[in-house]
């Protein structure tokens, strides 16, 4: 006798379907086998990443590119797609140019970024993502304006140079020419054998930059309202054109000043930025030019080390190209190649007796440079299961310097202004009122712009002003740390930007610009060495483009407002002109910087 097969009664909204159990039971092991390959597949895929590493990188171009390695340069809007192994491989993510896992007790663990456009094609809620625009409306008395908020700041932001030397920064190597932009790197050594470590502080770290008698000391700042202790200088980024824009404008660059915080305290990090405009009738910013030469100096020493020429464009003022010895000396110990000749004014010691060539630098991939940010150092002692930490010495935590600040910026004030002043007299009484290349570099001897006094924060000499916007948000390059945590203020990215330009002049910009455009990777990249390699967007006239697009603010998580004269008097004396103007409307925006301007 037949057994009868049991069947699914039909359901009302589709009387005629009838599944028997045999074909149910196909179904799901279909599906299970399915499920299975999809499994294995992704594992051998996971597979095959960590066989191969994790060399997505992130590029700021209109389309994301397969490279052909079987990896992608993502645009900003996949940047999210960024795929790392943040617990066990984050060293090795190429997509993560810094990598924020090394703060102090606190990692990254996830790619945070998000595609939150400013201009609403796509919305993604609550978020922390950076750059956005920023309005004077922030400001305004509360109850005034929907957005409106207090500042709740009662001083400036106090800062305080490292005991880094402009020298010792180009001994270590500091000066540096990323895919996204230009870097000064603070110099740290790691020691894999603690024994090699003989600053006095067992740790396997150490900063390259000491005072006899007073150790070292990192650069520090000091933000009002809600955070007690120094926040210490990591690294400082240069952007073209602005990542933030100020009422809808853009600029011509920005500087962002990286901070991690002296404390193991929620995860935070900080970022002071200051916006660059180039003006036909600036005068070309000191510092500027000071640290465009040593970019140079880092784009012609990689180009040796490739066994390229140097590049035919020179710059205003900038070192003669001879080469560098302790550069030379270390490229031996890898073996070199022999090269052409090449003229050396300098260094006869590097020329072979018997012949006229000179022995280019080749080195390994695997190379790496003997030192890292700040941040790293924390992530390199986390991962090597010491648990150490930075045992900042006892400098570092001593009380704010005695200094009268006051007199101190009414003195750089007082300077700026007679350079400004000799700036214009030389241009018009012996260049015929143009500005050139060998007036520029007769300028800068006039200055003696090579010999002045290295500054860490120079950037906040130049802006001259103290009043800024103030928000949280993230990072603006991947993995975009800045992760919103609701009801706090962990994992966040605290801003500052300042908001007033440093005036700049039209030569500068186009000298950054062509630095980023006609970057070469370095001999130990793992992707291009020794090729063209830049994340930069450049237009067919070669204008470079490494800004994130804005991205929407987020009323309820970005905390946003700005801070101005009615928050503290400036020591500044432009900003005690500027704030005699007693009409909002005109401070706000009729006459929005500490300098004459029609506008934005």
């Amino acid at each position: 006798m037949k057994k009868k097969i049991a069947t699914v009664t039909p359901t009302p909204t589709s009387p005629k379907r009838r599944w028997n159990t045999t074909k149910l039971v196909g179904l799901v092991v279909s599906c299970s086998l399915f499920m299975a390959f999809e499994w294995a597949v992704d594992h051998v895929q996971a597979q095959n990443s960590e066989d191969k590493g994790y060399l997505d990188r992130f590029t700021y171009q209109d389309e994301t590119i397969d490279r052909g390695d079987g990896f992608f340069d993502y645009r900003p809007e996949d940047w999210d797609k960024i795929k790392c192994n943040e617990n066990s491989k984050l060293d090795e993510c190429e997509g993560y140019n810094y990598k924020w896992r090394e703060g102090i007790n606190w990692t990254i663990t996830d790619n945070f970024c998000k595609w939150c456009p400013d201009d609403g094609s796509k919305q993604c809620g609550r978020h922390h993502q950076s750059p956005i625009n920023l309005l004077r409306e922030f400001g305004l008395e509360p109850g005034t304006h929907e957005n409106a908020e207090e500042c709740i700041d009662l001083h400036w932001m106090k800062y305080e140079d490292s005991f880094c030397s402009l020298e010792e920064l180009i001994d270590s190597d500091a000066f540096t020419i990323e895919r996204h932009g230009l870097r000064i790197q603070q110099p740290i050594t790691v020691f894999d054998d603690y024994a090699d470590d003989n600053d006095g502080v067992v740790d396997g770290v150490r900063l390259n930059c000491r005072i006899p008698g007073n150790g070292s000391r990192f650069g520090r700042i000091d933000f009002s309202k809600g955070f007690s202790d120094w926040w210490y200088l990591s690294h400082i980024d240069l952007h073209v054109p602005s990542e933030h824009h100020q009422e809808g404008k853009q600029y011509s660059g920005e500087i962002q000043l990286y901070h991690f915080y002296s404390k193991d305290y929620d995860n935070e990090m900080a970022t002071v930025s200051v916006f660059l405009e180039a003006y036909e009738d600036a005068v070309p910013y000191k510092f500027l030019d000071k640290v465009i030469c040593q970019w140079r100096r880092k784009e012609y020493n990689t180009r040796l080390q490739c066994g390229m020429d140097p590049v035919d464009s020179t710059y205003p003022g900038c070192f003669p190209l001879f080469r560098d010895r302790k550069l030379q000396n270390k490229g031996r110990q890898f073996g070199n190649v022999r090269g052409r000749n090449v003229e050396d004014e300098t260094d006869d010691a590097l020329w072979d007796d018997d012949d006229d060539t000179i022995e280019y630098v080749r080195i390994p991939h695997n190379y790496k440079k003997p030192f890292k940010t700040v941040a790293d150092i924390f992530y390199f002692n986390a991962v090597t299961g010491r648990n150490s930490t930075l045992d900042l010495e006892d400098v570092n935590y001593d009380p704010a310097e005695k200094k009268d600040w006051a007199a101190w910026i009414a003195e750089q004030s007082k300077k700026m202004k007679q350079e400004e002043e000799l700036y214009h007299k030389l241009k018009n009484n012996d260049y015929g009122g143009e500005h050139s290349d060998e007036m520029h570099e007769h300028y800068r001897k006039l200055i003696m712009g090579d010999e002045m006094e290295w500054f860490n924060y120079w950037p906040l000499i130049g802006v001259r002003t103290e009043y800024y916007y103030r928000y949280q948000g993230a990072a603006t390059i991947p993995p975009c740390y800045g992760n919103d945590t609701q009801g706090s203020r962990r994992g966040t990215n605290h801003w500052r930007v300042l908001k007033d330009p440093i005036r700049i002049h039209p030569r500068q910009l186009e000298e950054l610009e062509r630095l980023i455009r006609e970057r070469i990777a370095p001999p130990d990249d793992v992707v291009n060495p020794c090729q063209p390699d830049t994340a930069a967007k450049v237009s067919p006239e070669g204008r470079v483009n490494t800004a994130r697009p804005l991205m929407y603010h987020s009323p309820e998580s970005h905390f946003k407002t700005f801070c101005e004269c009615k928050d503290w008097e400036s020591k500044w004396p432009e900003d005690r002109a500027w704030c005699l103007m007693t009409d909002i409307n005109q401070r706000f925006y009729e006459k929005p910087y500490n300098f004459e301007s029609d506008g934005w």
